[in-house]
Formats: C-alpha cells, sequence, structure tokens
C-alpha cells in the first residue's frame, strides 16, 4: 500500500515562549484528513510574530472575530433579516408605479368616453346662419367653442320639448346618455353667455324666455356637453349651439 505524506505547518516558539502553557491551550491544531492526494496540507491559525519580550496572551495572539449575524443589531426584530434590494428604489421609482397605476384605474373610463360620439347637425336638417358666425367659448378647465346644433324633431311644431331619454336618442342613437336639464339662469348665473342665449333665441325666430332649454349631457365623470336649444315650430327642429367640458 502506497503511504501518502501529510504536511502539517506548525509555528515554531521559543523556550520562553513554550513556557507559555496558555498559548498551548489556545492554540488549534487541526486533524489531517485521510487521503490520496499527496498535495494535501493542514494548516494551523496564522500566529502574529512573537518576539522574547511579546506579551503573550489570546487577545495579542488571535485578533477579534468580525461580528456574526445574532450580534448585530436589529432595527425590527419581528421582520426577517434580508438582503435583498428594496423593490422600490427611488421615490421616481415609487411615483412611476402610482402613475401607472392610476392610469389603469382611470383607462376604461377614457376609453368608453373616447367611444361616444355625439351628433349636433341632422344630415336632412340645414343650419341657421347666425349660428355658424357666433365666436364663444365655454369656461371649464378646457375652454371648447360653441359649436352649431340642427336637429330634426317633429314635436317642435307641437311647443313639446324633447325628454332626456327622446334627446339621447337623437344626439346619439346607439348609447344611452346620462342627461339632465337646467334653466338658462342657472346655466349662465353670471351673465357670461348671454350672446349665446341671444343667439340661440334670434336662430329659432323668438324671444320668449319658455322657448329656450339647457341640457346638460354626462360623457363621463368628468367630461360633459352643454345643449342651448330653442324649438324652431315652422321648421320642426331643435336649432341651437353645443359646447363640450371637462369639469374635474
Amino acid at each position: 500500500m502506497r503511504q501518502t505524506k501529510i504536511h502539517c505547518v506548525i509555528p515554531h516558539f521559543s523556550q520562553a515562549q513554550a513556557r507559555n502553557r496558555s498559548l498551548f491551550a489556545s492554540y488549534t491544531y487541526y486533524k489531517p484528513l485521510t487521503s490520496n492526494n499527496p498535495t494535501q496540507h493542514c494548516f494551523s491559525h496564522h500566529l502574529p510574530t512573537i518576539s522574547p519580550r511579546t506579551n503573550l496572551n489570546k487577545r495579542s495572539l488571535f485578533p477579534a472575530e468580525p461580528p456574526t449575524r445574532s450580534s448585530l443589531p436589529i432595527s425590527n426584530p419581528s421582520r426577517p433579516f434580508s438582503t435583498s434590494p428594496h423593490t422600490m428604489s427611488s421615490d421616481d421609482a415609487y411615483m412611476s408605479f402610482l402613475d401607472k397605476a392610476n392610469k389603469d384605474v382611470s383607462g376604461d373610463q377614457s376609453q368608453q368616453g373616447a367611444s361616444v360620439k355625439t351628433e349636433t347637425v341632422h344630415s336632412s336638417v340645414s343650419v341657421p346662419k347666425n349660428l355658424k358666425s357666433v365666436d364663444a367659448y365655454y369656461v371649464s378647465d378646457t375652454d371648447e367653442p360653441f359649436e352649431p346644433v340642427a336637429l330634426k324633431w317633429d314635436g317642435a311644431a307641437k311647443g313639446a320639448w324633447p325628454s332626456t331619454a327622446e334627446l339621447s336618442s337623437l344626439i346619439s342613437p346607439d348609447t344611452n346618455l346620462s342627461i339632465s336639464t337646467l334653466s338658462p339662469s342657472s346655466f349662465d348665473p353670471k351673465n357670461q353667455y348671454s350672446a349665446v342665449l341671444d343667439a340661440v333665441r334670434a336662430a329659432a325666430e323668438s324671444d320668449k324666455s319658455d322657448n329656450l332649454k339647457v341640457y346638460r349631457v354626462e360623457i363621463t365623470s368628468t367630461k360633459v356637453e352643454y345643449w342651448v336649444l330653442a324649438l324652431d315650430k315652422p321648421e320642426s327642429r331643435l336649432v341651437g349651439l353645443r359646447a363640450k367640458a371637462v369639469e374635474s
């Protein structure tokens, strides 16, 4: 059987150092492992250079070991220790996360509002000339211009106003819109749109206050439309002006 040589590196001590039994008591030897590898060595702890005047003690020979995990302070003992990086590495990343979440929540409403189309002029109805020249804007989060309206409505000849459901079918046949009515004074409490109201009355060739009505059409929770309408009896139509608004 071939014998394997195993080399052990043992530091040398002087006679004075050898008399210090505490040195050898604290010194650790490693038993070599049985192996067929002829280059195997066993190594002991590395000791600092020792002179005859060295104050031999365990602290000088064996420096303090680095702190263990159990000795480190933990700010919140109830939470497990983790070295993984934070998911949100910066304020910018966190704000980007919130923006994306908000867009996802409001995305359905935006798409729904974009799909709703309202018709202001029926193909078989002419638009009064004076309504085409009105230059006025409805003030909201986005200032939108007033646009001419001319809708075929047989009830106009009888002096009958369309209900909210009937108006919804006139301006958007495929959508059941949420519509409410306003008086002219409720629509314009500060007299900002007097030119708009006068233009609609003139288009219907009527100066009667009861021949004017405002409809508020809700497209989304923030997008609405205001329809200022009058009954044109001779032509059996609804005439007026419409403005879009964003009310956040």
